[in-house]
């Protein structure tokens, strides 16, 4: 595929990435709401937890296309390694949702829960880290253009968001803990307090995506 065609699959993933996360977004404001019967909203957080897939794959995925993208620009160094590995990576990230998904509840997806938060973690420090030395021009990766050194940081600051949100506010995961009789009281100010909170880093996630894409598009610097 050429470059014209590696543009128009990353706008695609852009779209079911920000696209199908604004609708998990908006399912967190039904799922908070108490006045809902407990019923709807486990019905609510099963669908939101399908919706969940299209955004974590666009994220995925983002990883082997963003690399066709940046060989084409000429932006990274010819390795051979690279490409197989970007595309091993991303498809192997996408495997692991849908195991996770489908094997909810087993200690399978337990351990792979885990993988996956130890992933997000190594890469996302392992992206700043590159970018920050590239920008810094402390390393020989200060080669890389001033444009995507950053762009590569917000990045890595996208799987660092994303590692608070999957690690720290677990609502969904919550209220489905309160079946079957639903949460009660305390349980429910919990529930709404971990929605709040997420709510927000979503917001952030959002901010940072519209960035990256700016970069990508004008290349300012």
């Amino acid at each position: 595929m050429d470059h014209a065609g590696w543009q128009f699959v990353h706008i695609l993933l852009f779209v079911f990435w920000l696209g199908a996360d604004v609708g998990v977004w908006l399912s967190m404001l039904f799922v908070r709401d108490a006045r809902l019967a407990f019923a709807t909203r486990v019905t609510i957080v099963r669908l939101a937890f399908l919706i969940d897939l299209a955004p974590r794959f666009a994220f995925a995925l983002m990883i082997p296309v963003g690399t066709e993208l940046a060989r084409g620009l000429g932006v990274l160094p010819e390795a051979p390694a690279l490409r197989p590995a970007a595309w091993a990576v991303g498809l192997g990230w996408c495997v692991l949702h849908l195991l996770v998904l489908h094997r909810k509840g087993t200690r399978l997806a337990a351990r792979l829960r885990r993988l996956n938060v130890a992933f997000e973690a190594v890469a996302g420090i392992g992206l700043v880290g590159f970018a920050s030395a590239a920008l810094s021009g402390a390393t020989h990766a200060g080669t890389v253009p001033a444009w995507f050194a950053l762009k590569l940081l917000l990045f890595g600051l996208v799987f660092l968001v994303v590692l608070g949100i999957d690690t720290r506010f677990q609502p969904f995961s919550m209220l489905l803990a309160t079946a079957p009789d639903g949460p009660t009281p305390a349980q429910q100010i919990a529930i709404r307090r971990a929605t709040d909170r997420t709510l927000v880093w979503a917001l952030l996630l959002y901010a940072l995506l519209v960035a990256i894409a700016w970069l990508g598009k004008l290349k300012p610097i």
